[in-house]
């Protein structure tokens, strides 16, 4: 089974949050829609707490966490502890595909990404990554990754850590979990197909 984790934070009622999360959970569905990707689900989760919002009106699937509590500034704690309790919360297999997508990224028509996803049965990679950080990727097998579209077995997710502090990015734990992978079980797209806006809502492409 593939489990596309959707993260989103929900918050004082931001409209263009709002109109990123429609177009970002809107895009994924349709191109799962038009590539034939069977045996998935689609798990969108928010840490603001159980509330009706305007992602149950998008997805039958919509997990409410209260991480977004957690006394931390480094935000990707408060995101990895999300994508753990949602695992934790379906009961995800070891060996279920994760695909964790950030829900205000949009995903293109030709990803790459996708086109390997589509495979997995038939090429059972344990990882689908772009390495480096999202300014300066690179292609080759390093500590430091691009976290707003990555896919990993569950088994390997499960043992990301958290990061210790303020300057350690979770990119990085995401990285050295795969140093556990096998190397022919890791895929290094060329580049990921999707338009990102990190700690800004201006887009560019990886």
């Amino acid at each position: 089974m593939i489990y596309f984790i959707v993260t989103a934070c929900i918050y004082n009622n931001c409209e263009i949050r709002k109109k990123q999360y429609i177009n970002g959970i809107t895009k994924l569905k349709n191109i799962i829609a038009n590539n034939g990707i069977d045996n998935y689900e689609i798990i969108i989760v928010d840490n603001n707490g159980e509330r009706n919002t305007f992602l149950n009106d998008l997805h039958h699937k919509v997990y409410y966490t209260n991480n977004n509590s957690i006394q931390t500034i480094n935000k990707g704690i408060k995101e990895l502890q999300d994508i753990q309790d949602c695992i934790n919360h379906y009961n995800i297999c070891d060996e279920d595909f994760i695909v964790k997508l950030t829900g205000r990224y949009i995903l293109h028509d030709n990803s790459e990404f996708i086109e390997v996803l589509k495979k997995i049965e038939t090429k059972p990679y344990d990882c689908i990554i772009k390495y480096g950080p999202f300014f300066k990727p690179v292609d080759y097998k390093t500590r430091d990754c691009i976290t707003g579209l990555i896919g990993m077995r569950c088994k390997y997710v499960k043992q990301i850590e958290k990061p210790e502090g303020p300057q350690i990015w979770v990119e990085w734990k995401w990285a050295c979990v795969t140093y556990l992978i096998d190397d022919e079980k890791i895929y290094k797209v060329n580049k990921l197909g999707i338009d990102i806006c990190p700690a800004s809502n201006i887009y560019f492409s990886v």
